[in-house]
């Protein structure tokens, strides 16, 4: 974009040297033209502002007098002591008698005095009438050489009776000038785009924003702040701010008094939550600005935000004080997890289904520097293998058929700057297990189908049951994976091995219940408690919560838990007694079945076993006493016919 460039000139010559300076200019300025003396320079630099003059160049004294009246830098054109000299030569043959015309003092006068032999009186002014005095003084002291800048010098001169002598300066001069013109223009330019840009910010922040100088004077006051206080820009702009938000207190920072950082201040029915900001300059305050938002909106953002987390599933939702402690054992558990939780080490949970692993992970979690982060959880046994990969690691465009437009990012990359848990880690495949290994000790992952090497920033929890050590002795799973996860240890002990905890944990998960399902919650009889430490709860917390469930289900008060609990305890055990049997009718089966392979016998079960439980993987294990992880590690092995997992 062409530079626009107003050149004041107080001679005609000086128009044909400018056009023919800027023709060897690379990139060569719109030069507007107009005549103007000290104040009749004005309106004409005026017009040239309104016409799209981004910098004006005037002779030294018109530029000093215009600096005051336009909007632009103004750059004079700097006469050297040269041109002078010049014009003293020429004006000594007139008369040795001069006066110099200059708006500032001009050094050297005594050496030219001496080197011409003339005397030199020297007329300096600040504007016309300065001039015009200066001028006729120096006519009736007996000065006869008049030496001036511009063309009025020559003319007052002649009409006073005295000789006028212009002094006159070479291109280089008024190409520095020009130079210099269009640099300030474009720095004015890059300010001015700054300042745009810093206004739109400024008046699109959802905050809003009053700044006062340091006589508390309102100087910006932003769009959201007009939406908020209901007040207009214009009209608080100028005001001093105790006139209209005293409530606000940015006098009192400024004057040192109190300091603000996130207060509730009422507004007649407004609330809203405020920070003041002293702004510093020399360890001086100079001013102060003041940040605030309704706390309704806050109110609404904040549930906004919860509740997309909690969609996600990126919010971990237990704290260590889920855990009921009594017993020795879950009381050195809380105390590990809490010192485990400050390190960024991998940590290892070992332990049956049911016994709080995940709450423990998330737990953790809540204990770290990283709680702030998101929390990802990842059931790794539910997932096929190559679902399984994308879904840890990502994948770009195009990786695989179906695979979303633009990529998708892994669960690594989502847990950046907070926790991840692999729970029934030991189900991994193990060409994913090489692939998870790297990514343990590199700290870094690659998308399927992707080229770009990722950083993480990820704390790593892994889950596993018992099954992990028959399943590093069948080489099913990797050791050197192994001891990278293991490098904390927690073991989860059964419900059973810790019965101390199960009065305080019952009541809790019982109460929890009741206000679930809609009704008040009551105490568990003693009765209650003394039966529930009686049963083995094979599958831990989970078992014992469902049990709960049903008696807060069934059940009003404490008699109508009396009347009901033995009935309840006996169905649960007909249940599991039928599952054993079931199981040991299968075993007898594959036994008696000798006309086919072990493993067809093995398939034959399964399939008889999934039938009857339309396809519930947990109650399929159940009844075949293995694990969810075993169950599905022998559907693969096997290759039966793919079955939708059912939900826990």
């Amino acid at each position: 974009m062409q530079i626009n460039i107003g050149l004041i000139y107080s001679f005609s010559t000086q128009v044909e040297m400018a056009k023919i300076v800027i023709e060897k200019f690379q990139n060569r300025p719109e030069l507007f033209f107009g005549y103007g003396i000290l104040d009749d320079a004005i309106p004409v630099a005026k017009k040239m502002v309104t016409d799209g003059a981004e910098a004006i160049i005037a002779m030294g004294g018109t530029a000093k007098v215009l600096e005051e009246h336009v909007s632009v830098p103004v750059i004079p054109i700097r006469v050297g002591i040269l041109d002078i000299i010049k014009a003293v030569e020429i004006a000594k043959n007139f008369s040795p008698k001069i006066a110099i015309t200059s708006e500032i003092p001009v050094k050297g006068i005594d050496l030219i005095e001496k080197l011409y032999n003339v005397t030199v009186k020297q007329i300096i002014f600040t504007d016309k009438n300065d001039f015009l005095y200066g001028l006729t003084k120096a006519v009736h002291d007996g000065c006869e050489v008049i030496i001036g800048k511009s063309k009025l010098a020559v003319e007052l001169a002649e009409q006073y009776g005295a000789k006028g002598v212009l002094v006159t300066y070479d291109t280089d001069i008024l190409s520095e000038a020009l130079h210099e013109s269009m640099r300030m223009a474009i720095l004015r330019r890059r300010e001015k785009e700054q300042y745009i840009l810093l206004e739109t910010i400024f008046d699109n922040l959802s905050e809003g924003i009053i700044v006062i100088d340091k006589n508390a004077i309102i100087t910006r006051f932003n769009l959201a702040a007009s939406h908020i206080l209901k007040r207009l820009p214009k009209e608080m702009i100028g005001s001093r701010i105790n006139d209209h938000f005293a409530a606000l207190k940015m006098e009192a920072v400024l004057q040192e008094k109190v300091t603000f950082n996130n207060e509730l201040v009422a507004i007649g029915d407004l609330q809203i939550l405020v920070k003041n900001t002293p702004i510093v300059l020399d360890d001086k305050i100079i001013g102060v600005v003041s940040t605030f938002r309704q706390t309704s909106e806050i109110q609404k953002m904040d549930s906004k935000i919860r509740k997309a987390l909690r969609k996600k599933g990126f919010k971990a939702q237990y704290t260590i004080n889920h855990f009921a402690a009594k017993s020795p054992r879950m009381k050195d558990i809380i105390r590990e997890a809490q010192q485990y939780a400050q390190v960024d080490l991998t940590i290892l949970l070992i332990g049956e289904t049911g016994t709080g692993k995940e709450v423990l992970a998330q737990s953790i979690h809540n204990l770290s520097p990283r709680f702030r982060g998101p929390f990802v959880a990842i059931n790794c046994s539910v997932l096929p293998d190559n679902l399984l990969e994308s879904e840890l690691f990502g994948y770009e465009e195009g990786a695989f058929t179906g695979a979303r437009k633009g990529g998708k990012p892994g669960l690594f990359e989502l847990a950046q700057h907070g926790t991840i848990l692999l729970d029934e880690i030991n189900t991994i495949p193990l060409n994913l297990q090489a692939k998870l290994l790297r990514v343990l000790q590199e700290r870094e992952v690659m998308r399927v189908g992707g080229a770009q090497i990722i950083p993480i920033d990820v704390k790593i929890i892994a889950a596993a049951n018992q099954d992990i050590f028959r399943d590093l002795e069948g080489k099913r799973f990797r050791p050197d994976l192994y001891y990278r996860l293991n490098q904390l240890c927690i073991n989860l002990p059964r419900l059973q091995d810790r019965k101390e905890d199960i009065p305080e944990l019952a009541q809790v998960i019982f109460n929890d219940l009741c206000r679930k399902f809609s009704k008040k919650p009551f105490p568990l009889p003693p009765s209650c408690i003394k039966r529930l430490q009686k049963i083995p709860w094979h599958g831990n917390v989970r078992e014992l919560q469902n049990f709960l469930g049903r008696l807060a289900l069934l059940c009003e008060n404490e008699i109508e838990i009396s009347e009901n609990i033995d009935k309840i305890i006996v169905e649960e055990q007909h249940h599991y007694h039928a599952s054993r049997t079931s199981t040991l009718d299968n075993t007898q089966k594959i036994d008696h079945c000798k006309s086919t392979s072990l493993m067809e016998q093995e398939k034959t079960i399964i399939l008889h076993t999934l039938n009857e439980c339309h396809n519930n993987i947990s109650e399929a294990a159940r009844r075949l006493n293995i694990s969810r992880t075993t169950l599905y590690r022998k559907i693969s092995k096997l290759q039966l016919p793919n079955r939708p997992p059912s939900r826990v």
